[in-house]
């Protein structure tokens, strides 16, 4: 029973990785209208300088400086901006699939720069040996829970922020720029300079909060930064609605506890390949029954916009 128990604490803890992740991508492609295929490009970003920046004494890397943790975590944010930045300027001149495929393209080659880059992010090897916070105080299984306490609280934050620019004016501008770019142009607003500053924006939270990634594995090699991340977190945002509020958070929360439980079952170990397999087939078949039949998701952005001019109303009378 208790290691059930954990399983699920595991579980919840990746769900609300992914809800941050899925939240951030909803900024950019709910609102912005920029479909990033590229954001497991900046979380490797973000997770590698982070661990690069507090490795200390690793003879197989030029770089080890062994800095404090939360320089690494800002060192992660400034990279995933600046990488986001690199990205965004020439990517951000196209649109549509152009767009999509591009950012796709800059995620596959930073994925090959960390195979090739064996001097500095230890090619297909990687990193076990990670810094992790309050792990002197906290081990075992204690420190699973407090872990997943710890990203539900960022994951709350960025839903914080997340809500607040969806009211603010900045957000209304994103979804003019998206809904109708030439009346926006018109208007004499700046959509390049704004999709930019956006895009450095996601690239920033992405960097900054995957180190919770890397708490979590553990582990830092080529693999866990797959395309699958990014797969995930846009299978997580369509089921919980594209540009609603709290949808991101609920898709990702539904999706990995129906996904990761699959491997919870026992059995031989020809069954346990099959349940790995069939992960991916419970995750198809859950994005085409929402595509199916409720393929605004399971909450609109009709529905997230409603409620709260509902609320602007209350206050003003």
């Amino acid at each position: 029973m208790t290691g059930v128990l954990f399983f699920f604490v595991g579980v919840l803890t990746l769900a609300g990785i992914y809800a941050i992740f899925a939240q951030v991508l909803n900024l950019e492609a709910g609102w912005a209208g920029m479909w990033d295929l590229g954001l497991v490009g900046l979380v490797a970003v973000g997770g590698y300088t982070y661990i690069i920046l507090t490795q200390t004494q690793n003879d197989e890397v030029v770089f080890a400086p062994g800095l404090p943790m939360w320089v690494g975590i800002i060192g992660a944010a400034a990279a995933g901006g600046l990488v986001a930045f690199v990205i965004g300027v020439p990517s951000l001149r196209v649109r549509g699939e152009f767009f999509l495929i591009t950012t796709l393209a800059f995620a596959e080659v930073i994925h090959q720069l960390t195979i090739n880059l064996n001097s500095v992010t230890r090619g297909t090897v990687g990193f076990n040996q990670i810094a992790r916070p309050f792990e002197s105080f906290v081990q075992g299984r204690g420190y699973r829970v407090l872990l997943l306490v710890l990203v539900w609280v960022i994951a709350g934050l960025v839903y914080l922020v997340m809500r607040r620019l969806a009211n603010a004016p900045y957000g209304r501008l994103l979804r003019g720029f998206r809904d109708n770019d030439p009346v926006a142009l018109s208007l004499g607003k700046h959509t390049n300079r704004h999709r930019i500053f956006t895009f450095v924006f996601a690239g920033v939270v992405y960097g900054g909060t995957a180190p919770l990634y890397v708490w979590f594995l553990r582990t830092a090699t080529p693999s866990v930064f797959s395309a699958e991340v990014t797969f995930v977190a846009w299978t997580a945002l369509v089921i919980g609605g594209i540009a609603s509020k709290s949808g991101p958070v609920i898709g990702a929360g539904i999706l990995l506890l129906i996904t990761e439980t699959v491997s919870l079952a026992q059995g031989s170990g020809d069954l346990a390949v099959v349940l790995s397999s069939a992960r991916f087939i419970v995750l198809g078949l859950v994005l085409i029954l929402v595509m199916r039949y409720r393929p605004e998701g399971l909450i609109s952005e009709q529905r997230s916009l409603g409620r709260a001019s509902q609320r602007m109303a209350k206050t003003t009378t």
